[in-house]
């Protein structure tokens, strides 16, 4: 089975987020050396998450995993990409205080938790079956360090 052009939007969109976040984190990283590891941390987990995104889309694409059509709109997905970009280009040319950082990554974070991110794979495998639990625990964890972290900076 061959990937329509939509899904293949929709699931390069995918990985080239999680991409963004992690050098988003990584610029994070080097402005607040104080919290370096938190921040390398985090994007280290993304270009991970990155990975199983493209490796389930190599599933799709050999026909082993479903893919659910109208989960997501590509336009949606790039539209926050456009955003993770802007943020990105804002991180590396401004100054800000680590709480301004810490909300962004909240607000990805929350997005990618509210929005149930990668419910767009559908599988019964146990190998895609723990793939999707590791992304969605993953992000989970990730949401609750990032809040923990802002709780403390506010």
């Amino acid at each position: 089975m061959s990937l329509g052009a939509k899904q293949k939007r929709v699931l390069e969109a995918m990985a080239a987020n999680e991409v963004s976040i992690g050098q988003l984190y990584r610029v994070y990283a080097a402005k607040y050396p104080d919290y370096k590891d938190f921040w390398s941390g985090l994007a280290d987990d993304e270009l991970e998450h990155a990975s199983k995104i493209r490796e389930l889309a190599a599933k799709v694409e050999a026909g082993s995993l479903n893919f659910k059509e109208g989960r997501f709109k590509p336009e949606a997905i790039e539209t926050f990409l456009k955003y993770l970009e802007r943020e990105l280009k804002k991180a590396e040319e401004q100054e800000m205080p680590l709480i301004n950082a810490l909300s962004t990554a909240l607000y990805i974070e929350e997005s990618l938790t509210e929005r149930k991110y990668f419910e767009v794979f559908d599988g019964d495998s146990p190998a895609v079956k723990r793939t999707l639990l590791y992304l969605n625990a993953a992000t989970e964890k990730h949401l609750d360090k990032v809040r923990q972290l802002w709780s403390q900076n506010r």
